[in-house]
């Protein structure tokens, strides 16, 4: 009887001792979700410029047939079989022959022995410098003289008899623009004879030479205004407006998003050579975004007039301004695209819940191991996380993280990781000391970064393949996309938004024909 009650006696202590010790060492802590915070908003986009660039062609043949018409421009000057007189006495003679014209690639270019290219591959080779055209045709000449006193060197000539024809080089100097009704400007700037052999003569009082080359200039100026004057009839207008009005339309880049580029303005960026033409390259600025949603309105502004270049205050034509600023300020050819992207809380929440599952914190011989985690919006610019957790302690916590990116990484974590109110006053007044000294918020705080590498990956991918299409029959996009990186995050209460920028380049070709 006695053995018996002894043994009731020991159970029941046994039992009251498992009961307290369970008690001194399981806490359960469940505070109360936060109050959501005040929306704020977002932050506004950080506006970049991007230029598209546009080379539209430009035919000048019109005007190469010009300067090679004899009935525009001689292609002989004879003054062999009249004596003129020279102002500081005497009197002389000459006779010139010219051959086609070409356009050079700067003044006084060396020519290739190389047979001439005919008319048709003029373009070829051609590398035009700022706003001026060059052109240049080889010429040969001879001059004769008879001083005003009579003598044993009564009469002389170079380049004929027994010597060859004398070699020069008859040059034209042509400044060329845009109008900004998107016309082509342009104007004769000089015409000058360069001697590769000159004539000399025993007569030092008579610059017979520089006489010759002036008359020659003289003569060839009138015929050379006449051709630059067809360039003046050339306009761009239609194809820049085929353009604009095709990238005024939103470019559909996935199932509701879209790409819209914004245009704004037209600069005339000049003339340059693409592979066998010559290209009047207008750069078009516009502040490119990526949106979603429903489709979007085209924008309805119209063509602007074309910016060119400042004129000096006495502007009398292209080779004013020419002069006037030689040096042109260089434009950025980058193309930037800012896109928006939204990630959605349950996708964070997964992915951050795989990553600390399991993770064990331990402090003074106890123990919590995590078991859940999530991750929402706040408001303010916040989002709130919490962390769920079993062991010799159980239930929740809730931390409080302003999100930012690092643009290296393309990740995002959180920014002064605290515990909220209602958390912090259970620690302070029921946790045990060693759950409130556990090293639950440093374990936490390099573990939550959030992955948004796919997303900004899958935007860039689109983008490339958006900026690579025809939009209409005569207006297609060629484009790059070196790079795309995140460079802002803001936490709204629905949802994270990542907001993106792309490098890269865009050229817009318009053809003449569909």
């Amino acid at each position: 009887m006695f053995l018996t009650s002894r043994y009731h006696f020991v159970a029941t202590m046994g039992l009251l001792l498992s009961l307290t010790s369970c008690a001194d060492t399981e806490f359960v802590l469940r505070p109360p979700a936060p109050q959501r915070l005040p929306p704020a908003a977002a932050p506004p986009p950080q506006i970049t410029e991007s230029v598209i660039n546009v080379p539209i062609q430009l035919d000048l043949s019109d005007f190469l047939h010009a300067v090679n018409d004899p009935s525009v421009i001689a292609k002989k000057f004879d003054q062999w079989g009249s004596l003129i007189k020279h102002p500081k006495g005497g009197d002389y003679k000459y006779y010139a022959e010219r051959d086609d014209f070409s356009i050079e690639r700067s003044a006084h270019s060396v020519r290739s022995t190389e047979p001439r290219l005919s008319i048709g591959d003029w373009w070829k080779e051609i590398e035009l410098s700022g706003g001026t055209l060059f052109v240049s045709a080889p010429l040969r000449y001879k001059i004769g003289v008879r001083p005003h006193s009579q003598g044993t060197d009564s009469a002389a000539q170079c380049g004929d008899g027994n010597e060859w024809p004398k070699q020069a080089t008859l040059n034209g100097s042509i400044a060329i623009g845009m109008t900004p009704n998107y016309g082509v400007s342009g104007s004769l700037r000089s015409v000058t004879v360069h001697s590769a052999e000159p004539c000399k003569f025993r007569s030092a009082d008579l610059d017979l030479q520089q006489a010759v080359n002036t008359a020659l200039s003289d003569q060839v100026k009138g015929g050379l205004n006449n051709a630059v004057s067809r360039l003046n009839t050339l306009n761009v207008k239609p194809r820049a407006e085929d353009v604009w009005t095709a990238l005024r339309n939103p470019i559909q880049l996935e199932p509701d998003t879209w790409l819209l580029l914004n245009l704004d303005k037209v600069r005339h960026a000049g003339f340059s050579k693409d592979g066998h033409v010559v290209k009047d390259t207008l750069r078009i600025t516009a502040q490119p975004v990526i949106v979603r949603g429903a489709e979007p309105p085209a924008s309805s502004t119209a063509l602007p007039q074309l910016e060119t270049e400042a004129s000096s205050p006495d502007f009398r034509g292209v080779a004013d301004v020419q002069d006037a600023y030689p040096d042109k300020r260089p434009v950025s050819e980058k193309f930037h695209v800012l896109a928006d992207i939204q990630v959605d809380y349950g996708t964070l929440s997964q992915t951050l819940s795989n990553r600390l599952r399991g993770r064990r914190v331990e402090n003074n011989g106890h123990f919590i191991t995590i078991t859940n985690a999530g991750i929402f919006g706040l408001g303010d610019n916040q989002v709130l996380l919490r962390v769920e957790f079993t062991g010799d302690a159980r239930g929740y916590v809730y931390l409080i993280g302003k999100p930012e990116i690092n643009a290296m990484t393309r990740a995002v974590y959180l920014s002064g990781l605290r515990y909220d109110l209602g958390t912090t006053h259970l620690l302070q007044t029921t946790a045990p000391a060693w759950f409130n000294n556990a090293p639950l918020r440093e374990t936490l705080a390099p573990e939550i970064v959030l992955g948004v590498t796919p997303m900004i990956d899958r935007i860039r991918d689109s983008l490339r393949t958006g900026l690579n299409r025809t939009l209409t029959p005569t207006v297609s996009m060629q484009g790059t996309v070196t790079s795309m990186q995140g460079i802002a995050v803001f936490a709204d209460i629905d949802v994270l938004h990542i907001r993106a920028m792309s490098n890269g380049a865009l050229n817009v070709i318009a053809s003449n024909e569909p």
